[in-house]
């Protein structure tokens, strides 16, 4: 049995906390960004449906064809609501290319909340959800969904915590990027 919470939250814990600002944002399609220091809340809207934008959410053996870093992606194994996925990321460092491999448990609730940790990996932990909501009509321009994701991470990195933060949360803003690009691009695509 996963150690993961079957627990979906409520809209309202996210959408409660969002400013005027963060509302702006999210209305003229940026990322909003909420925390630091490996604790991150992150959100973007879509012009997707809902059932869309899961449907690229949990494409695990397809991440490799439209997140940045990810270079490999295979489902080792799924049980009912639960899979393991493996993934290798690729990433520029300074005048480096870094390697990692991370196996992720993932959890699908209601067709709403991925709730993923961290089973084996460089970092010393990472845990936390991805959500789709819809988008309040207040936002227009045919925003229909919210995508959004919870994540706390940290790494054994020494005296490079700073640089590991700042890669780290670079890294989520790009990964949110490309996951709505590919679901919009689907969506104008349906024959994908």
């Amino acid at each position: 049995m996963s150690r993961l919470s079957r627990q979906v939250q409520p809209a309202e814990a996210y959408l409660a906390k969002l400013t005027d600002a963060d509302w702006a944002a999210l209305a003229k399609r940026d990322v909003v960004v909420k925390g630091g220091q490996g604790q991150y809340g992150l959100m973007v809207a879509t012009t997707v449906s809902h059932a869309a934008a899961w449907a690229v959410l949990t494409d695990y053996s397809s991440f490799e064809t439209f997140l940045p870093t990810v270079v490999k992606s295979r489902v080792v194994e799924t049980e009912g609501d639960r899979t393991i996925v493996e993934q290798i990321d690729r990433r520029r460092i300074m005048l480096t290319t870094m390697e990692s491999k991370v196996l992720t448990e993932n959890l699908e609730l209601d067709g709403q909340q991925i709730s993923f940790r961290l089973l084996e990996g460089n970092l010393e932990y990472m845990y936390g959800h991805w959500r789709i909501d819809a988008a309040p009509p207040s936002l227009g321009r045919g925003l229909l969904c919210l995508l959004s994701q919870q994540v706390r991470a940290e790494a054994d990195v020494g005296p490079f915590k700073a640089l590991f933060y700042n890669l780290f949360e670079a890294g989520l803003v790009d990964t949110m990027k490309a996951l709505r690009a590919e679901m919009e691009r689907r969506a104008a695509s349906p024959n994908l």
